[in-house]
């Protein structure tokens, strides 16, 4: 584990004994997360919460976040459902979880824009819009992305004609996010839930896996590892939800510092998160795994293929969004 996230860990741990131990203001909003504390984008979104708390604008504002707990309490993909029904009253996570009550999601695949290029496009204004319509939630921010998907493998992958992987008979770690991506190069998927990656390829169950451009140390499969296929894919899409009958019983004031906060915010999570993954980034390179670079004309093809994907999803679940998605997080090239 890097030093970042072993701090953040510790910090997680201390807002925590924070929020239970101090007195509830007069608005107290219920946190749930899609992961436990130990995660690293927990810990830093709950030193956010730590940060926002102390600040002047919510004490004058009278509203103070506590974090109710992770999957622990309520498991991720059930946790928009309690959000909805004012279970708890936010959330932090991924917005892949819930594509089949918000298929819009998928865009935040097909893009490669910033959290802060997509709040100017009007990106995080039409979110909010569909999550208000379809799911009784407001989007707060976009408080987590740039940080794409690899192919990490074994051994060094062979190129087709036009340059790009060629990988038939590869078995790789997948799960269904990955599967229609992996098998257009070929690939045999295999479906591994991420704490026995690291035996199913030490006992060759697996030739590599699709994973992010974080995590990899956390759970030690570096070790297996010979090569990463650059560039990534995609990006993170975490949220941070707000139930929207709670929203609407806040003051103007109230509203105001929460907004404010999250919207400020965004810029500093985008540029943790790209710290934290070039820190790992050379924590796996130490450990002997290379970069494989495909040529420029192959870049281009690898990533269209992936976001094009994720537009076809859209376009096939949520038509009535599709344009005006695209037209606010426009795919790469």
């Amino acid at each position: 584990m890097t030093t970042a996230k072993i701090f953040l860990a510790s910090a997680a741990t201390a807002a925590i004994t924070l929020g239970s131990a101090t007195t509830c203001a007069s608005e107290t909003l219920r946190l749930v997360t899609n992961w436990a504390t130990t995660s690293y984008s927990v810990a830093r979104t709950l030193q956010f919460v730590e940060e926002f708390n102390a600040s002047e604008a919510a004490k004058a504002a009278d509203i103070r976040i506590v974090h109710a707990g992770g999957p622990e309490v309520t498991p991720a993909t059930e946790q928009l459902t309690a959000v909805r029904n004012g279970v708890f009253d936010m959330m932090f996570g991924a917005a892949g979880y819930y594509v089949g009550d918000v298929p819009e999601s998928y865009a935040l695949y097909g893009t490669s824009v910033t959290p802060m290029e997509a709040r100017e496009r009007g990106a995080i204004d039409l979110f909010d819009k569909i999550y208000s319509e379809k799911a009784n939630t407001r989007i707060l921010g976009w408080v987590a992305a740039g940080i794409g998907y690899h192919i990490w493998l074994r051994d060094e992958p062979e190129l087709d004609e036009e340059g790009l992987p060629k990988l038939d008979g590869v078995k790789i770690r997948s799960s269904g996010f990955y599967n229609a991506w992996l098998e257009n190069y070929g690939a045999n998927t295999v479906s591994v839930p991420a704490p026995d990656i690291y035996t199913s390829l030490q006992r060759g169950v697996v030739d590599g896996a699709a994973w992010p451009g974080l995590g990899i140390t956390d759970y030690g499969f570096e070790e297996f590892i010979g090569y990463r296929i650059d560039p990534p894919v995609w990006q993170f899409d975490n949220f941070l939800w707000v139930n929207q009958d709670r929203w609407n019983s806040l003051t103007d004031a109230q509203r105001t510092a929460l907004s404010d906060a999250v919207r400020d915010y965004e810029p500093v999570a985008y540029e943790y998160y790209a710290d934290l993954a070039a820190e790992e980034r050379a924590e796996v390179a130490a450990a002997g795994v290379e970069s494989f670079r495909l040529s420029p004309e192959a870049e281009a093809a690898f990533v269209a293929h992936a976001q094009s994907l994720q537009w076809e999803q859209v376009k096939a679940r949520a038509p009535e969004n599709y344009e005006a998605l695209r037209a606010v997080l426009p795919p790469s090239g």
